[in-house]
């Protein structure tokens, strides 16, 4: 395990552009083996607990949105392409050929790709966000700290989500 995990959630950690992740007590990179015995989780460990939670309850919420957006434009695309297809057809048995149907197919592959583009864009948020999650859950069950959050999303304001968090947090070493 990266041992830097340990000190983004500490309020020791010191951050330079030379020298990296390096904790605020010793001055050194993070050398411990298991555990850091002056780990200090307080500020920094409840905000990133908080922030990594809701990016991923965001994104898990939003995959039936992503999923019906995927359908539809699925729904779209597909229709536009055979609708080209029996029009070319139709055309074809009347005696004229015509490149107007290749066209019509040809621009019913955009919806596909907007189809398709959304449901990759979403699995992939939500396996970053999955991943981080992940490693921060991965450093507190090395000190034994559990928590249960309570998120509720309130209302969208031009763009800004209102996110209500409720955090209990048991097993924090006292320093």
């Amino acid at each position: 395990m990266d041992l830097t995990r340990h000190c983004e959630l500490c309020d020791h950690q010191k951050i330079s552009l030379k020298q990296g992740i390096t904790c605020g007590l010793t001055g050194r990179k993070p050398d411990f083996h298991g555990t850091c015995s002056k780990i200090t989780l307080r500020e920094k460990f409840e905000e990133k607990l908080k922030s990594v939670n809701v990016a991923y309850e965001n994104i898990k919420r939003k995959k039936a949105l992503t999923y019906s957006y995927f359908v539809v434009f699925l729904a779209i695309g597909l229709t536009v392409i055979v609708g080209g297809y029996l029009f070319g057809k139709y055309i074809l048995g009347k005696g004229v050929i015509s490149v107007g149907p290749l066209i019509i197919m040809a621009v019913g592959i955009a919806p596909l790709g907007m189809a398709f583009g959304a449901l990759n864009k979403h699995r992939r948020e939500l396996e970053v966000a999955k991943s981080k999650k992940e490693k921060v859950d991965e450093v507190l069950q090395k000190y034994r700290i559990t928590y249960n959050l309570d998120i509720q999303f309130g209302k969208e304001i031009h763009g800004t989500q209102e996110v209500y968090v409720d955090l209990k947090v048991k097993g924090v070493p006292n320093n």
